[in-house]
């Protein structure tokens, strides 16, 4: 059953929304995790003070990403209250959303980890330097392999 690991799953799913948080106070032993420079500072404030980097870009996917993991998690808590004894009958949706979103993480680490990135700038597409690997952004990383591999061991 799919969702008989839901909680274990809900954890490792929400693990990295809660160690960005380290980042916030720890940024100087740990680095500053994945979202980076995308935290405390809105969009238009980062372009009216020109606090504008490309890592503010990649901090935002990576925001977006992981609040879409944590409402993945929150879903499959519900859905276990919902439906304690069996998986619904849609539940091989919801495996494939999981693992969509693990993938993706794990996908947009190693290219932003990696690879220099176009980037659009007033000049035209700019080719961006990778983002620093620190090692806040590995622990942050670190369970999407786990997860990947229990979400395969109870597929529906």
């Amino acid at each position: 059953m799919f969702l008989a690991r839901a909680y274990a799953i809900a954890v490792l799913e929400v693990l990295p929304f809660f160690l960005q948080f380290l980042g916030l106070g720890l940024s100087e032993t740990l680095g500053e995790g994945l979202c980076g420079s995308a935290l405390g500072v809105s969009e238009a404030e980062a372009v009216r003070y020109g606090l504008v980097s490309e890592y503010y870009f990649y901090g935002q996917a990576f925001l977006v990403l992981l609040a879409l993991k944590a409402a993945y998690a929150l879903g499959l808590v519900l859905l276990r209250f919902m439906y304690p004894e069996k998986d619904p009958p849609f539940a091989p949706l919801v495996w494939r959303l999981g693992v969509g979103l693990s993938s993706a993480l794990l996908l947009l680490f190693f290219l932003t980890r990696t690879l220099p990135l176009p980037f659009p700038t007033f000049q035209g597409l700019a080719l961006l330097s990778p983002a620093p690997l620190d090692p806040l952004s590995l622990l942050m990383a670190a369970p999407e392999p786990v997860l990947l591999g229990l979400l395969w061991r109870a597929r529906p």
